[in-house]
């Protein structure tokens, strides 16, 4: 049984990165350390929690994944069932945690090859061996996910990233103290193209690990994302400039405010576009929400972005 969930996690890791769109080879990626003292029960009971935020995200574990991960529930042999969730699991990791009995923070970079897309979030994991059996937050930061807003002009190229690490339901923002379980994090590209960050990982104040063990570079590589035209009408059917908001279905504000640049703000939700102008988005579903000051009537709609045309034409109306 402990080789079909194998066989099972390795279809897994190609067929994730294919529906990626990864030019890595999973077989060339760097495997993570396999840890064998942790209890079955509370690790399954994680990993269940971790399938869910998976789904409630919009990026489900694959069925084969999900049979693994069932049948190695099922095996009476424990550390065949532990190694058997690892090997499922540890594909989608962008990197690896271990904290050791000092509680210092070391870092690894995961199997998971780093793709991400242009204006648009990626989802992986982050597994974490928890020798201190710490049951503090564990931070995720990096330089490059600082907000734009003042920063200094020639920092505004390297200020690509956006980071978030998901943290609620049915997960905890703290660590259970278990030896082994798994985290989420979603990284956010603004733009295209291959992009250096620096992820940084630690559980409070001085547990990051010496000689910077506790960070990670990673050459990420984004999509690039084709643009949405907006044609812009008043009530006359004359050209104007409407006010947009736009958000995916998980609550995601776009363009991201923590990257805007002028005349975009990072302080409220709406961005403003005149007719012709546009917003790059990837495919995905929004709602939309348009007005244009209080003589106007605010309309909200659903939109699709995919590969047909790309644009959206909206017809402003007064109610005075």
């Amino acid at each position: 049984m402990f080789r079909y969930a194998l066989i099972g996690s390795a279809l897994l890791a190609v067929s994730f990165f294919a529906h990626q769109g990864r030019a890595e080879d999973a077989s060339a990626a760097p495997a993570l350390p396999l840890v064998s003292r942790v209890a079955l029960q509370p690790l399954a009971a994680q990993v269940r929690n971790i399938a869910d935020a998976m789904e409630a995200l919009g990026t489900p574990l694959s069925k084969e994944t999900r049979a693994a991960l069932d049948a190695a529930g099922k095996n009476p042999d424990e550390s065949a069932a532990i190694a058997a969730i690892q090997a499922a699991l540890d594909p989608l990791c962008i990197a690896g945690i271990d904290i050791n009995p000092e509680s210092r923070v070391k870092a690894q970079a995961g199997p998971a090859a780093p793709s991400l897309i242009e204006q648009g979030w990626r989802t992986f994991l982050v597994k974490v061996h928890n020798q201190a059996g710490v049951t503090a937050e564990l931070k995720a930061l990096s330089p490059q996910a600082i907000q734009l807003a003042n920063s200094p002009a020639e920092q505004i190229k390297d200020r690509w990233l956006e980071l978030a690490a998901f943290n609620d339901r049915p997960l905890s923002p703290k660590l259970s103290g278990l030896e082994l379980e798994y985290r989420i994090i979603q990284l956010y590209s603004r733009d295209a193209g291959k992009r250096q960050a620096t992820l940084m990982f630690n559980v409070g104040q001085g547990t990051q690990d010496l000689g910077f063990r506790g960070e990670l570079n990673v050459l990420f590589s984004a999509e690039p994302t084709r643009e949405v035209t907006f044609h812009i009408k008043d009530e006359s059917g004359k050209p104007a400039m409407a006010c947009l908001i736009l958000r995916d279905k998980f609550g995601h504000v776009y363009p991201s405010q923590a990257k805007r640049l002028a005349p975009d703000f990072f302080f409220q939700q709406q961005v403003y576009r005149f007719d012709g102008e546009a917003l790059k988005l990837p495919a995905g579903a929004y709602t939309l929400q348009i007005s244009r000051g209080p003589e106007y009537i605010p309309e909200t709609r659903a939109i699709t972005i995919d590969n047909g045309p790309l644009t959206i034409d909206i017809a402003l109306k007064r109610w005075i």
